[in-house]
């Protein structure tokens, strides 16, 4: 089964109950019950188990289309929390309170469908969006989130997030960064969720969707300005993450 660990569309996350690690971009963060996420278009995120096995969580997605039916500034009130630095607020109290029951509304008009279920579920949306974004300019200072593990592999995570484009191996990232390759693995997988090859394939994949999506390159020429060495394996690799071919992609995307 496909699993997209970067989209086109925004995402909220919010945890009911338990403790999860979540990696975005290039960090990994301790997350517990009352933590809500904002994941940006095209942030690389993945989460895992931390102390608890047991969680229950919120999903909520929407895209573009939807900000813009709306209204034409909609974007600049209800994509705050998008765009800040901070990814998580914590909720306590009358805050915490609120937002569950803005979510929980959501969810019985999803399930229910009642008439005007769609319209009452955008007001409740943007009710939620907008309130999260005046929240910002009060927990904007807060303390950010412990970082799990390891410091090195986020120092790595960085390198990879830079070097995607040239060739990059276990064996020589490992040798670059002083460290033996089954620590490396090892540390790499506890520490994002990811395998080092996975998240490689991930990185070059949505610098490859951009390109599609941004240019009229030739897929041949995407394939090496992403980062691989043939356009048959790149052709596989972007199957395997985003379940299209790039021309597939590229159709839908225009």
């Amino acid at each position: 089964m496909t699993v997209n660990h970067f989209h086109d569309h925004y995402e909220i996350y919010y945890l009911l109950s338990g403790k999860r690690y979540y990696f975005i971009q290039d960090r990994s963060y301790l997350i517990q019950e009352g933590d809500l996420v904002f994941i940006d278009k095209n942030e690389l995120h993945k989460t895992r188990n931390a102390d608890a096995l047991h969680h229950e969580r919120i999903l909520l997605s929407f895209d573009d289309r939807w900000i813009r039916s709306i209204d034409e500034d909609a974007s600049t009130h209800l994509l705050v929390p998008f765009q800040q630095k901070q990814h998580i607020f914590s909720l306590t109290g009358a805050n915490r309170t609120l937002v569950e029951n803005l979510l929980f509304s959501l969810l019985r008009e999803k399930q229910q469908t009642l008439g005007g279920w769609r319209l009452n579920s955008k007001a409740l949306l943007t009710q939620l969006l907008i309130f999260c974004s005046r929240l910002t300019d009060k927990l904007s200072s807060a303390e950010e989130l412990p970082q799990a593990h390891n410091p090195k592999i986020f120092e790595i995570v960085a390198y990879i997030n830079e070097q995607y484009r040239n060739r990059l191996t276990l064996a020589s990232i490992s040798e670059s960064f002083y460290i033996s390759p089954s620590y490396f693995c090892r540390s790499f997988k506890e520490t994002t969720g990811f395998s080092f090859i996975e998240y490689l394939n991930n990185v070059r994949i949505r610098e490859a969707q951009r390109l599609l999506r941004e240019t009229k390159l030739k897929v041949i020429h995407i394939a090496e300005q992403s980062g691989f060495d043939s356009v048959a394996h790149f052709g596989r690799v972007f199957k395997q993450v985003t379940a299209q071919t790039p021309l597939e992609c590229r159709k839908l995307m225009r």
